[in-house]
């Protein structure tokens, strides 16, 4: 039973994380975040939010710290929009998976052009 909860509170604080923070925040540090995913604690008291952002100009400890600071606006939202109980502590952290899938896709780009750009060797030839 608390494992359905636990699924449905964290899919209610994504929903309601991602239309808040990319609408309703005026803060122009936090332009252009995302919120990648949310983790909620077992007994529901606290929730892991895992943002990402496409702005080269504002450091990841800055965007945090503004985040930070939007907290208690955030969790007074929350607690208006939403039938919890306890609206969980939210914690914010980086995501960095999406520019490691990009690094990731980089460096497949290139093996994929080096072996274009190699002379095919025949499977069945062999080396005298």
């Amino acid at each position: 039973m608390n494992n359905i909860r636990q699924q449905r509170v964290t899919e209610l604080l994504y929903e309601e994380l991602s239309i808040m923070i990319s609408n309703e925040l005026d803060d122009p540090h936090l332009s252009l975040l995302t919120v990648t995913g949310v983790q909620v604690s077992r007994d529901l008291r606290n929730a892991k939010i895992f943002v990402s952002h496409q702005q080269e100009d504002v450091s990841r400890a800055e965007m945090l710290r503004h985040l930070r600071k939007a907290t208690p606006y955030l969790r007074s939202q929350l607690a208006e929009r939403c039938s919890l109980r306890l609206v969980p502590e939210l914690l914010f952290y980086y995501d960095d998976t999406p520019e490691k899938v990009g690094r990731v896709q980089e460096i497949l780009q290139q093996i994929a052009q080096e072996r274009q750009q190699s002379p095919a060797v025949p499977e069945n030839a062999t080396t005298s």
